[in-house]
């Protein structure tokens, strides 16, 4: 997959080059030309676990997928538009001051972190400790829980800056964000680790973050084109990885809004050989195929005069055909992401393979050892004993194991583009790092734990319900969506249509503004499924969910992304979804039936569970991740969940073709 996103230059960003990095005069190691980033999905904590040590760096989602970079080498603006003069009494920050709100804004940065590097390596427990802050105003940190009331996120209980943020399991997390006044801010930050097991512990280096709050005076809606030409050009596009004839697609950008539009691109096939010309140059974009693994391509812009006015630094291809392990690991779904760090096995097939880190979100993972996954469970029966075993089928129509999540983060609707395909999958941090499946694979429990009898009046699903908050709570699934995965594509404007529900009651799904009022997500305005989700550009957004009855519930959706050049669109395959809401839902299993088969090849049924135990039936037997987690069972599941569970989990067969 490719990644292209021009970012949103604004002339602002031209003028805080010139009148923000000042920050060397405060003793900051920011970089001479750091990357300019104004919008978009960033994790400025990225915390992660490599060769033994911590590593704390920044994520993001604008110039690629998962794209890493050295805190130095990054300057985050905060935008004028920012500005909020009705922050209401009670809110830190208030009355006034510059808003990163909880929720995205496609305009602004949407600054938060991730600790899902450690997961695997032990060291579970993290503390981002936020030591020092420098800069004209105070920073201010939180989170706003359920329905808008203020909570705080460092370990202190307080909501400015300094201060250690805590996350005692692996998590990936969002907050609202208030700097009081403009100017430049630097904050230091290191992040410490901990085994809980052994209570061993290890700090990583000390990193600094520079906030450019603001623009002095109005900008120039109209550059003065006798303004300084770019003497600096960044290569936007590259994946982390190809395939032997992938296509290869590349952008050059200026730092700075130019008129001129004369590009050069070169390339060589190693860091030894010669540079050549580069066939596939039209302009600023950059068009070939993957062919040579090494391979490096750079570009130039030149002047009226025919000089290089701006040049990029190489950028090399990395072919990777996953030789000895990538068939072993479409039979189980994509092998292991690998997107922090390596940290994660991801879940290979049942045909094994140990298959390399495949990295299908295009950022700079390294990217493990896909693990073969479980090679099937052949003990105990579907039935009893003197039954075979029935497993579901999976989209090549190969048996394999049910997985339950019912907690940890996970991008229900994960949408990716590729060529001229467009795939609809569910996306977790649960079993590693970016794991991907097949949304029939997956049964998603809403434990009881979410059941409150005090949502105020005026939220959806009033008075009471199931609810599944905006902000992540450790102990429930976290369930949003990620288009970000079309970034480069072209096809970028995304419909996630879901155009049935079936359960014992209603499903809203929603989020709040800056300050907690209700706000709705779908395109028709409403609050209740079935709706349409849109984002027009790559986003990964997170919302609030309410069932308003226990029991099983299926959502049918799918997927359709449009250039907005072209008005060109591609649509997914549809997608089932498979909600258990409650402990033990009246009925779930009742005149439910799941396709299946035996490890001997004949057709079966999944049919009633009720009196298996933990050892038998389709959903007691998880599936092995090879993460370091236990064979997923996770902790808090009841065996009644899992027995009605079972009858319900509509595991049909994927209709779509595998992603190489």
């Amino acid at each position: 997959m490719t990644t292209r996103i021009r970012p949103g230059w604004r002339p602002a960003v031209a003028g805080l080059m010139a009148s923000a990095l000042v920050v060397g005069a405060m003793g900051a190691a920011q970089a001479a030309d750091p990357l300019v980033l104004d919008h978009g999905h960033i994790d400025a904590f990225n915390v992660s676990v490599e060769g033994g040590e911590v590593v704390l760096d920044l994520a993001e989602d604008v110039t690629g997928s998962h794209v890493r970079h050295a805190p130095e080498d990054v300057l985050l603006q905060v935008k004028e538009s920012a500005w909020t003069e009705g922050i209401p009494d009670g809110y830190p920050g208030s009355p006034a001051g510059y808003v990163l709100p909880l929720t995205q804004d496609p305009n602004l940065i949407w600054p938060g972190w991730n600790t899902n590097g450690t997961a695997s390596s032990g060291l579970t427990d993290v503390e981002i400790a936020v030591s020092e802050v420098e800069g004209p105003g105070e920073v201010f940190l939180y989170t706003l829980t359920g329905f808008g009331t203020v909570t705080s996120l460092l370990e202190d209980g307080g909501y400015q800056l300094p201060g250690t943020i805590r996350e005692e399991t692996p998590a990936h997390t969002h907050a609202q964000w208030t700097f009081s006044d403009p100017g430049t801010y630097t904050l230091t930050a290191e992040a410490t680790a901990t085994d809980p097991a052994t209570g061993e512990s290890i700090t990583s280096d000390a990193a600094t973050y520079t906030f450019a709050v603001g623009v002095p005076g109005d900008p120039d809606p109209d550059p003065d084109p006798t303004d300084p030409d770019p003497t600096s050009l960044s290569i936007e596009g590259l994946a982390h990885h190809y395939h032997t004839g992938d296509p290869v697609e590349l952008t050059a950008v200026p730092e700075v809004e130019t008129e001129l539009d004369h590009y050069h691109w070169y390339t060589r096939d190693s860091e030894a050989a010669e540079w050549e010309a580069a066939e596939g140059g039209n302009g600023d974009r950059y068009s070939g195929t993957a062919e040579v693994d090494g391979q490096q391509l750079r570009a130039e812009l030149l002047d009226e005069n025919h000089e290089v006015a701006a040049a990029s630094e190489p950028v090399t291809i990395h072919i990777d055909d996953h030789e000895g392990g990538h068939e072993g690991g479409h039979d189980g779904g994509h092998d292991g992401d690998g997107d922090d760090g390596g940290q994660d096995s991801g879940s290979g097939g049942h045909d094994g393979g140990n298959g390399d880190g495949d990295g299908q979100d295009g950022g700079s993972d390294n990217g493990s050892s896909g693990n073969g996954g479980s090679d099937g469970a052949t003990a105990g029966g579907n039935g009893g004993d003197d039954e075979p075993q029935c497993f579901p089928v999976d989209r090549d129509g190969d048996t394999r194991d049910a997985l339950v999540l019912d907690h940890g983060h996970i991008d229900a609707f994960n949408v990716q583009a590729e060529g001229e395909e467009l795939t609809l999958d569910l996306q977790e941090d649960v079993t590693g790092s970016h794991v991907t499946h097949a949304p029939e694979d997956v049964l998603l429990h809403v434990k009881q734990d979410a059941w409150t009898e005090e949502i105020p009046d005026g939220y959806p699903g009033s008075p009471s319900g199931y609810l599944l908050p905006l902000t992540q709570d450790p102990n429930l699934i976290w369930p949003g969506w990620n288009t970000n995965g079309t970034a480069g594509s072209g096809y970028t404007d995304v419909e996630i249509a879901v155009s049935a529900v079936e359960g014992p009651g209603e499903v809203f799904l929603y989020t709040t503004n800056t300050f907690g009022g209700v706000v709705p997500l779908l395109e028709e305005g409403d609050f209740d499924l079935p709706g349409t989700i849109r984002e027009e550009t790559p986003a990964h957004t997170h919302a609030q969910w309410t069932f308003t009855d226990p029991g099983t519930y299926t959502l049918t959706a799918r997927a359709t992304a449009t250039d907005p050049a072209t008005g060109e669109a591609i649509t997914s395959d549809a997608a089932t979804y498979t909600f258990a809401v409650g402990d033990a839902p009246d009925g779930a299993a009742s005149g439910t039936a799941t396709a299946g088969r035996t490890a001997d090849g004949e057709d079966c049924v999944l049919a009633d569970n009720a009196d298996d135990d933990l050892t038998g039936g389709a959903v007691g037997n998880l599936a092995s991740t090879g993460s370091g987690f236990p064979p997923l069972l996770v902790a808090g599941l009841s065996t009644a969940l899992l027995a009605a569970g079972a009858g319900a989990f509509l595991l049909a067969r994927r209709q779509r073709t595998a992603i190489a």
